[in-house]
C-alpha cells in the first residue's frame, strides 16, 4: 500500500515536471516570438527614427541655406541703400554748392574738372556757368569748354551747338580759330563733312602761320 501509494506520488510529480518543461518550452517559443516582434518594432522605430533624423538634417541645411541667402540679400539691400543716400546726399550738396557758388567760382571748379579729364562734371559746370552769367566775364572759355567736353564724351551734336554758338556771338573771340576747327571735328561723326572740310580751310586761310592752321591743315589729309 505504502509502495502503491509512493508509486502513485512518483508519477503524479514526474507527470508535473513533464508538463512543466512543456509550459517552459511554450513560453519560451511565446517569448521568442515576442523578442521578434520587438525587433521588428525596434528596427522599424529605428528606421523612422533615422528617416525624421534625415529628414531634420535636410531642413536645418535648407534653414542655413535660406538664411544665408536672407543675409546676402540683405546685405546688397544695404549697399543699394547706401549708394542711393551717398546719391541723394552729393546731390543736395551739389544743389546747396551751386546756389552758394559765384559764377566766377563756378568757371573755376568747372575747369579744374575739365583739366582731370572729368568731362561729365566739366560739362555741367559749365553749362551752369551759362546760365547763371550769359554775359560773364569768362562766357567765350566757358562755351569753348562746354564744347570740348561734350566732344570728349562724344557728344557731337552738343559740342557742334556750343562751338557753333561761340562762332556766331563772339565772331571777333582770341577762340575763334580753335572753336572753327573744334566745330568741323563734331559736325565730321554727323556727316556733314562737306561744311567740315570748309570750316577748316576757313583756318588755314584766316589764321595763316599759326599751330591752328598747321593742325587744320593735318586734319583736312586725314579727313579726307
Amino acid at each position: 500500500m505504502k509502495f502503491r501509494n509512493f508509486f502513485l506520488t512518483f508519477v503524479g510529480i514526474s507527470s508535473l515536471s513533464f508538463y512543466g518543461c512543456i509550459a517552459t518550452r511554450d513560453d519560451i517559443s511565446i517569448l521568442k516570438t515576442q523578442i521578434a516582434s520587438l525587433n521588428k518594432t525596434l528596427q522599424s522605430v529605428q528606421a523612422n527614427q533615422a528617416s525624421s533624423d534625415q529628414q531634420i538634417q535636410d531642413l536645418s541645411v535648407q534653414l542655413t541655406e535660406a538664411n544665408d541667402n536672407l543675409k546676402d540679400f540683405n546685405y546688397k539691400l544695404d549697399q543699394v541703400s547706401s549708394k542711393l543716400d551717398n546719391i541723394t546726399s552729393s546731390l543736395s550738396g551739389q544743389e546747396t554748392e551751386q546756389y552758394k557758388s559765384s559764377p566766377s567760382e563756378l568757371f573755376e571748379q568747372a575747369k579744374k574738372q575739365f583739366d582731370h579729364k572729368n568731362y561729365a562734371e566739366a560739362a555741367e559746370g559749365f553749362n551752369l556757368y551759362i546760365k547763371s552769367a550769359p554775359e560773364g566775364a569768362n562766357i567765350e572759355e566757358a562755351y569753348f569748354y562746354l564744347a570740348q567736353s561734350s566732344y570728349e564724351l562724344k557728344d557731337y551734336q552738343k559740342a557742334a551747338i556750343s562751338a557753333a554758338t561761340l562762332i556766331d556771338k563772339y565772331p571777333s573771340s582770341k577762340l575763334t580759330a580753335q572753336s572753327r576747327i573744334l566745330y568741323a571735328k563734331s559736325i565730321w561723326p554727323l556727316n556733314k563733312k562737306d561744311e567740315a572740310l570748309m570750316y577748316l580751310k576757313s583756318v588755314v586761310q584766316d589764321f595763316k602761320n599759326t599751330d591752328f592752321s598747321k593742325e587744320a591743315k593735318d586734319l583736312l589729309k586725314n579727313l579726307k
